[in-house]
């Protein structure tokens, strides 16, 4: 009966990030959300319309996060790609997915295994701008990257 007892008081390894991963994080320019916390390449401008390839200074950041994240442990993420609004929305939803292979192949060259990112290509479904105007369309164009909070 004392050993059944024992077992019940062995610790189990904690759930969820530890602190040092989430310096990171927010070091990087994460942010908590929903979702985990997310990193937006919105603002730079990624993707040029009905484009996939990221350029220099974006894949760079994609470097400099993958090295980040992988030097603290964190070895799974999810990647979402989005489009603007122009463009038939099944095109759209595969140029979107697209985008986040171009960003997982980045991700790839510093170490983190394929079958740890996840990719979704959401389309023009989740704007963080108006796609009535050029800048606007420029902010939709970009790839998220999620690490998981548990």
């Amino acid at each position: 009966m004392a050993v059944l007892a024992l077992t019940g008081c062995q610790s189990v390894a904690p759930k969820g990030l530890t602190p040092e991963q989430i310096a990171v994080l927010k070091q990087q320019g994460f942010e908590l959300t929903d979702d985990g916390w997310e990193f937006g390449l919105s603002g730079k401008v990624l993707f040029g319309s009905d484009d996939d390839s990221l350029n220099r200074q974006s894949t760079e950041i994609v470097e400099r996060i993958g090295k980040a994240l992988t030097g603290v442990g964190i070895e799974r993420v999810r990647v979402d790609g989005h489009t603007d609004a122009s463009g038939k929305e099944g095109y759209n939803q595969q140029l979107s997915l697209r985008r986040a292979k171009s960003v997982s192949k980045v991700l790839k060259t510093v170490g983190m295994k394929e079958e740890n990112i996840q990719l979704r290509g959401l389309g023009s479904s989740e704007p963080v701008a108006s796609n009535a105007t050029a800048t606007g369309r420029n902010e939709n164009r970009r790839v998220s990257i999620v690490v998981s909070a548990d």
